[in-house]
């Protein structure tokens, strides 16, 4: 008899633990953006500024994530966040030049599989799919802004960034706990494809524009809940 109610114990277990169909697993934590910036020379008005390049700082926020559980094994995905903010900078120009810095949100929609691990409180996901990166209030900086009246501008300066559209991958795992397991640590890394076009009309001048690919590595660290 021993035997056999240790028996259902462990089964009890195993399926408390194993994502079911029809979940809903909510997660939140702290997100980094971690920018792989490549950049383009700077054009002023399709003249190549030799040795000039953008850099694209790092930028934190909270990271939103639900999931919908399409069988125990299969989920997707929806990523979302508060707005993360990052400096932006011009190098090339003798001292780094503090440009201005910009907001964006990076909705992402992915396909995730949950490979099992019999009863184990630990969770490893993989997920794959597309990003949307939208930015907004793009400002520019005033020690900018005094270089280019230096220059003869006639106002002050304004920046903008093409959204961007492309692939993301993510790794993550969770560690179940609790009541039947269904509160969760969570630890997860995105890839996110992330191009865009950056100008700055400076009145008088002209306009600076460069190609920038900011390619980040996204880490976020936080709790989650199976619904």
């Amino acid at each position: 008899m021993k035997s056999i109610a240790a028996l259902a114990g462990l089964l009890v277990s195993m399926s408390a633990t194993a994502y079911q169909p029809g979940e809903l697993i909510l997660r939140s934590g702290a997100a980094t953006v971690s920018p792989d910036t490549g950049s383009s020379a700077l054009f002023l008005d399709g003249s190549e500024l030799a040795g000039t390049a953008v850099d694209v700082e790092d930028g934190t926020a909270l990271g939103l994530t639900g999931t919908y559980m399409l069988t125990g094994q299969w989920g997707v995905e929806l990523v979302a966040a508060s707005p993360f903010s990052h400096d932006i900078e011009v190098q090339g120009l003798g001292q780094p030049l503090a440009l201005g810095d910009t907001s964006h949100l990076p909705p992402t929609l992915l396909l995730q599989w949950y490979p099992r691990l019999g009863g184990s409180p630990l969770q490893p996901y993989l997920g794959l799919g597309v990003n949307y990166t939208a930015f907004f209030d793009e400002q520019v900086d005033g020690a900018a802004n005094e270089l280019f009246a230096a220059l003869g501008a006639t106002g002050e300066a304004d920046l903008s960034l093409e959204n961007s559209v492309g692939l993301a991958v993510e790794a993550g795992v969770d560690f179940s706990f609790g009541q039947d397991r269904r509160w969760l640590l969570n630890m997860s890394v995105l890839w996110m494809d992330i191009d865009t076009e950056a100008e700055v009309h400076v009145p008088g001048v002209g306009t600076i524009a460069a190609d920038v690919e900011l390619d980040p590595l996204v880490t976020v660290a936080g709790l989650g809940y199976r619904f």
